[in-house]
């Protein structure tokens, strides 16, 4: 798939709003951490933080030391999930990037993902996005606290 191609679902008159392609990338470019997501033969799905970049060629990269994000990376598709959230507005958005992932190789010094986590993260997993979505969501505003709950 084109990784310029984006889908979503939703309506202005439901308060989803489908974001369009070019909105789904520069969100992505906006931040540097997100939620990566991916299956386990026997376990839940396993979903943690990474530090990511978006590279020139529209792949999501990360760094990585070994263990079961390695592991499991390119066993089938993954995900890329970021979000931001409102409540106090109501106002949010979610952007999703599912795609395939391959480890690319280990100490690549030429791959700048500056990582939270501390200790070394030899390994960069590319992820070759298949699909890409994104929502915005604009809520009416309703009687709340002031912490934004109903």
């Amino acid at each position: 798939m084109d990784p310029t191609a984006a889908t979503a679902t939703g309506s202005p008159d439901q308060g989803l709003e489908a974001l369009l392609v070019e909105e789904c990338w520069e969100l992505l470019r906006s931040r540097s951490i997100g939620r990566f997501a991916a299956n386990r033969a026997d376990a839940a799905p396993l979903v943690v933080p990474v530090n990511y970049l978006v590279a020139a060629d529209l792949t999501i990269v990360f760094r990585s030391a070994a263990g079961t994000k390695v592991d499991v990376a390119t066993q089938g598709i993954v995900a890329i999930q970021i979000d931001e959230i409102d409540p106090l507005h109501h106002v949010g958005w979610s952007v999703m990037v599912e795609g395939l992932a391959r480890r690319l190789h280990e100490d690549a010094d030429d791959v700048v993902v500056d990582t939270w986590a501390p200790g070394h993260k030899p390994y960069v997993i590319r992820v070759t996005p298949t699909r890409v979505t994104g929502r915005r969501i604009r809520l009416e505003q309703a009687d709340t606290d002031d912490r934004g709950y109903r």
